[in-house]
């Protein structure tokens, strides 16, 4: 629960708005409950105790800390607190209309004329349990929705690259959550490839899973006929599994030409945040060190030749030639697409080295 000194006007404000839907929620039960008469007879005493009761209701909200919750990232733990804040409602309403008000309908104590021993009735008391669980969460889900709508718009309509994911539901959960909060631009999944069998024909946050790792390239091709190509391909932390093959996904993807990219492991204390797939991500363990130092005397202003650079090994070989000041890097590839690819993510980095390309086979002599 948060500090009283830590709240702000926005706090207060969402103080109003459940004082005021607790007081629709009692009215309206009433108005429900009791026709003509019955409820102009009970409502000089209601109008008597609704304020104690509306008061008491924003204490409730704020220990249950609806008054804190930030309406944008509404979930499921907020319905619950919701229905905890009815409840307890509920039951006061209840111990107020059986021990407190009672006695005065009944002649104890002076009090308006009823027809009926008790003020509320226990139909009435339910009737309130719904009402307020409805006037509480409406406004609320009601903006979650208009965010949630306009990021989806805004991140189909500013050229998102279409992307396919690859991983288990739950990993591909955390990166769809952050494109839901803007928190991730410019990237629209249109679909799941996950290694669990569980995962299979189900949807994850409106976004179905199209199938196992091993329909890659026909998903891929599926995308294609239906002229939505995937520009772009998202590698979660169960994609690294053994079972998996990232090697083999990766290798694949590049010869295609995609952009791949890997969603860090929240456990590994890297930034989570979207990054290039690095070989080291390969080895399914530990790294050893790397001596940066002497690899750099190596290549240093040199011509070098890398076949087969388009693959996952021979791209990552390639930007790490570069990287440590080749003069000049020849990148020899069999597939278009994957040598297209390479050559454009090398000269995004704006080295000093003359990077060039060739399609050929080494295996092919006239090639």
């Amino acid at each position: 629960m948060m500090r009283l000194s830590n709240l702000t006007l926005r706090n207060l404000l969402i103080a109003v708005h459940d004082a005021l839907a607790t007081t629709l929620a009692v009215f309206a039960s009433f108005y429900l409950r009791f026709e003509g008469d019955a409820f102009f007879e009970r409502l000089p005493l209601l109008l008597r105790i609704l304020p104690y009761f509306v008061a008491f209701s924003v204490v409730v909200s704020y220990v249950f800390n609806l008054t804190t919750t930030k309406w944008r990232f509404i979930s499921l733990p907020d319905a619950l607190n919701i229905v905890r804040v009815a409840t307890v409602l509920t039951l006061a309403l209840l111990v107020m209309d059986y021990i407190f008000v009672a006695p005065i309908i009944s002649g104890a104590l002076p009090a308006v004329n009823l027809q009926t021993p008790f003020f509320l009735g226990k139909i009435t008391i339910i009737l309130y349990w719904f009402l307020e669980i409805f006037f509480l969460s409406a406004l609320r889900f009601a903006y979650r929705y208009f965010r949630y709508s306009r990021t989806r718009y805004h991140a189909r309509s500013e050229g998102a690259s279409p992307a396919l994911l690859i991983g288990r539901a739950a990993d591909a959960e955390v990166l769809l959550r952050g494109i839901e909060s803007g928190a991730v631009k410019h990237l629209w999944p249109v679909g799941v490839l996950s290694p669990s069998p569980a995962d299979r024909g189900q949807s994850i946050r409106n976004i179905p899973v199209q199938g196992g790792i091993e329909d890659f390239e026909d998903v891929i091709a599926d995308f294609a006929r239906r002229n939505k190509p995937i520009a772009r391909l998202i590698m979660t932390p169960s994609a690294f599994e053994p079972d998996a093959r990232p090697e083999s996904v990766l290798m694949r993807a590049r010869r295609l030409g995609l952009i791949v990219s890997r969603l860090p492991s929240l456990e590994s204390g890297e930034t989570p945040r979207l990054t290039n797939v690095a070989v080291e991500d390969l080895l399914l363990r530990p790294s050893g060190i790397i001596d940066y130092a002497r690899l750099e005397r190596l290549v240093k202003s040199k011509a070098v030749i890398v076949t087969g650079g388009g693959g996952s090994i021979g791209s990552e070989i390639c930007e790490r030639v570069a990287t440590f000041g080749a003069a000049r890097l020849l990148v020899i590839e069999n597939s278009e697409p994957a040598l297209y690819s390479v050559i454009e993510g090398l000269a995004a980095r704006r080295t000093d080295a003359v990077i060039e390309g060739r399609i050929a086979d080494i295996r092919d002599r006239e090639r």
